[in-house]
């Protein structure tokens, strides 16, 4: 992004846009004299902001707000209904899509049998879950901001690209092009822990949150940061892989090929395959947390929760979150997991960084997590990325 010039009339204005509707989402409604005060802008820019802002339909005048001796003012709140976003999260078999709009609530939903992985079978299944939920409900073309999917793995994603992902298979594919071009609406891809991150910046426990660490167990173990109200990707995407930080030099073999990862110890297949290994009798994580009274899986439980724990510690200890979200389907791993979890980041945690540190878990499903995908395409109608072009 090219340098703002006082004179780029177009940039400023865009900026003074994304301003205002950004209090109006955090803090609205609020009046016309509200938002001069909080924003340092004129009078008259405001007034010319909430003109073309309600001429795009994103504004709307709501009520008379109270008096305070002169005329009563009128409140501008966000159109949420104004436009919507569209979500897709791919699984083992099918794919799930949501249509959300601008307040992250879900008006309408579809899954779709996705046979396999390949780019081009994704991108077509992706469009027809689109179509269907646009002509469910009666939604033009127009009024869809964009289509977000977030996918597992290394993501460029100002370019669009999965850069690799062992999960998918895939290696430097364009998805969000090959998506586009059978759509017809902008498409954003990320991390899918990522996209978590933006669902919960936007509509979640971190709303406004400046300083924000949502972190995933489950299949595999994430984290999606946000520093400074802006998420943290890295130069290559690859920020967040708290999985594959050490937690045991030398220690198990990780699916990565590495020895000592956390997810060798933590994650949900860890979990099992340790539960296996030391004579527990069981055949999915389920049935584990059925056998949670036995002492060897009580055992492993704890050891999995303190790795995952100290992990947190350490994250905590450089970037000093605000908050911590934790979601994925490993919230169903219990107490005796997450117990272990919060002593073993009281335990760790430089003074006084975890003592006020709210720890939030989340539970979230597969529409959750198309939810969440959806906020990628949401947030670009928040947050304002001026291209080089301008």
């Amino acid at each position: 992004m090219r340098s703002l010039r006082g004179n780029d009339q177009s940039v400023v204005r865009a900026l003074n846009k994304n301003a205002v509707l950004n209090f109006l989402h955090h803090e609205g409604p609020l009046s016309r004299a509200n938002l001069k005060e909080r924003s340092g802008l004129s009078g008259a820019a405001i007034s010319a902001v909430v003109a073309e802002l309600m001429d795009d339909g994103l504004v709307e005048e709501q009520e008379i707000g109270p008096s305070t001796g002169g005329r009563p003012p009128v409140m501008l709140r966000v159109n949420y209904a104004a436009r919507a976003a569209v979500g897709i999260k791919l699984m083992e078999r099918e794919l799930a899509a949501v249509l959300v709009d601008l307040g992250g609530r879900v008006r309408g939903g579809v899954r779709l049998p996705l046979a396999e992985h390949t780019p081009e079978l994704v991108a077509r299944v992706a469009s027809q879950a689109t179509e269907q939920l646009l002509a469910a409900s009666n939604l033009p073309h127009d009024r869809l901001a964009g289509i977000g999917m977030g996918l597992p793995g290394v993501i460029d994603s100002a370019r669009g690209v999965c850069v690799r992902s062992a999960y998918l298979g895939w290696q430097d594919v364009p998805i969000a092009a090959l998506l586009e071009a059978r759509v017809g609406v902008p498409t954003f891809i990320d991390n899918d822990v990522n996209a978590f991150a933006a669902a919960e910046r936007l509509f979640g426990h971190g709303k406004g949150a400046a300083h924000l660490a949502v972190v995933t167990v489950g299949r595999g173990i994430g984290a999606g940061l946000v520093l400074g109200g802006v998420a943290h990707r890295g130069r290559d995407g690859g920020a967040g892989e708290l999985g594959h930080t050490v937690s045991e030099v030398g220690g198990r073999v990780c699916e990565c090929g590495k020895r000592g990862c956390l997810e060798a110890y933590a994650s949900e297949p860890a979990l099992l395959a340790r539960a296996k290994e030391a004579g527990v009798r069981v055949k999915d994580v389920q049935d584990l947390l059925m056998n949670v009274h036995d002492e060897r899986v009580a055992a492993i439980l704890h050891d999995g929760g303190t790795r995952v724990g100290v992990a947190l510690a350490n994250l905590v200890n450089l970037v000093n979150p605000e908050l911590v979200v934790i979601g994925g389907e490993g919230v169903r791993l219990g107490d005796v997991f997450f117990e272990a979890l919060r002593a073993a980041l009281r335990e760790h945690a430089f003074d006084g960084l975890a003592r006020h540190l709210p720890v939030v878990v989340e539970p979230w499903g597969d529409d959750a997590w198309a939810r969440g995908a959806a906020s990628l395409a949401v947030s670009r109608v928040f947050d304002l990325e001026v291209s080089s072009d301008v």
